[in-house]
């Protein structure tokens, strides 16, 4: 069975205005956050959904019930963000040091390697690596799509969640400030894998078009 899918970021959190790195912590909506979430509930108020699966996480879970206020939502721990373990709550510098190079977590700004985080493999201490969350992500998605009767669904998640199905299901650039908060993709189901709608969102567009850019 076809399905429509509507994935929508959170609205904005202190830690989002802080570049603080959120994972797993359950950090509320700041008031810009919830304007955002009612924002967004105006440009999907034309969308039907039949339920929404969100995140339990408030900030996610919140900004569902104000873009569905009358619609089931389900939550599921699959669509929660990145765990980054040790590194949730602290503010991330990248640079150019060597893997190797001890890392500090005594401070609130953490400079990472470039050549270790990039490693999709690398397992910060009590989170989980990229290819982990691809896994779980995918197989939750997956699971949900294939294992429910709603036609139209919405689902309130993360940017690293989000940032994963672009990666994974399409051939999009993925935008180098990550996606808005409180915005959303629309993506359609056709009962084996997911496809991005057009127009694409102003966030999104093909890598073919990056020697546009």
């Amino acid at each position: 069975m076809k399905r429509d899918i509507y994935i929508f970021r959170h609205g904005e959190t202190d830690y989002n205005v802080n570049k603080r790195m959120q994972g797993w912590l359950d950090i509320p909506l700041n008031e810009n956050g919830i304007a955002q979430a009612h924002l967004l509930s105006k440009k999907m108020s034309n969308i039907n959904l039949d339920c929404v699966y969100s995140s339990p996480l408030s900030r996610a879970l919140d900004t569902a019930k104000i873009v569905a206020p009358n619609t089931k939502i389900i939550t599921n721990d699959g669509l929660k963000e990145w765990n980054l373990g040790v590194f949730n709550g602290k503010i991330i510098h990248i640079t150019a040091e060597s893997a190797n190079t001890p890392i500090d977590m005594d401070s609130d700004i953490v400079n990472i390697p470039l050549s270790l985080c990039s490693d999709d493999d690398w397992l910060p201490n009590d989170g989980e690596s990229r290819n982990m969350l691809k896994q779980r992500v995918c197989d939750t998605v997956i699971d949900i799509l294939q294992n429910t009767d709603a036609k139209t669904i919405g689902i309130s998640t993360h940017g690293g969640v989000i940032k994963v199905l672009v990666k994974h299901f399409t051939n999009l650039n993925w935008p180098r400030d990550g996606i808005p908060n409180a915005e959303y993709l629309k993506m359609q189901w056709d009962g084996k894998k997911l496809i991005v709608s057009t127009p694409y969102p102003n966030w999104l567009f093909p890598i073919n078009d990056l020697a546009a850019k």
